[in-house]
């Protein structure tokens, strides 16, 4: 057979270098490799089980006492959702969807992670658990304070914080640029990288957390006055509600220790400006 020329060993070299980058995308897309139909099925079914924990906070709400500036005389001035809320939903949903099949995937297939019922401990459960919450808070608070510096804040993290009283639980705590959800899910799983290494990991963590993380977060941009403290990690709604209305304070999701040492954590004050 007649050898290729300079020109058609070019593009057979360019064709194969983007048939690997297509690969490469594929398997970042779509961890698992399944149809595409069944990937469209993964989708619908993390939305609908979303819906179902912001359901239960929003029934659970209803018998917790309401934020101190949910109570004044005065209503507050909610921002109806427009047309780019939705797509950054939209676009999010997706995110979401190939994070959690990493996670997933994760666990099924590392040899890092303990599977067997047997094999869970105290060290590689419970312990590992409380390691992911406060290392995601580590990662996560200084990167979102980064957000905050004028240039990123003005073309990722201020669509955001266009709402200044979350009150829609998931979707208000969803609804950020998408550049801002994949950096923070990159972060999240570099933190479960951190605690296994740390004390290992048993396989329920990364479904627990998940669930603590969604709880919360919804929680989070609700006018529910929920706190409460957990061996040292003390979650209130009202430090991320002043987040909203004080944006360069309480950078945290679910603990103040890092904003803490930063110096940015400001205590609830009703006439914060």
């Amino acid at each position: 057979a007649a050898a290729l020329s300079p020109r058609g060993s070019a593009w057979s070299s360019s064709f194969d270098r983007s048939l690997g980058a297509m690969e490469a995308l594929s398997h970042i897309l779509n961890p698992w490799q399944v149809p595409l139909p069944l990937w469209c099925a993964a989708v619908v079914a993390k939305e609908l089980a979303l819906q179902g924990m912001d359901g239960a906070v929003s029934f659970f709400g209803r018998y917790i006492e309401p934020l101190p500036s949910r109570k004044g005389p005065k209503p507050i001035q909610h921002r109806p959702m427009d047309h780019k809320d939705f797509l950054y939903l939209a676009i999010n949903a997706v995110i979401e969807t190939v994070f959690v099949g990493h996670l997933l995937h994760y666990v099924w297939f590392s040899p890092k992670i303990e599977r067997s019922l047997g094999s869970l401990g105290f060290l590689n459960g419970a312990i590992s658990l409380y390691f992911v919450v406060i290392f995601n808070d580590m990662l996560y608070a200084p990167m979102h304070r980064l957000l905050h510096t004028p240039m990123l804040y003005k073309w990722i993290h201020k669509h955001h914080h266009r709402v200044m009283y979350p009150h829609r639980g998931n979707v208000d705590a969803r609804n950020e640029h998408p550049v801002e959800q994949i950096m923070a899910m990159g972060l999240w799983y570099s933190a479960v990288q951190l605690a296994t290494t740390c004390v290992g990991m048993h396989a329920i963590v990364i479904p627990l957390h998940i669930m603590i993380m969604v709880v919360c977060a919804c929680f989070n941009h609700t006018g529910c006055d929920l706190s409460f403290n957990c061996f040292g990690i003390g979650f209130s709604v009202r430090a991320h509600e002043m987040h909203h209305r004080k944006p360069n304070k309480n950078f945290g999701q679910l603990c103040m220790w890092f904003d803490k040492l930063m110096g940015t954590y400001t205590p609830y004050a009703l006439d914060a400006k």
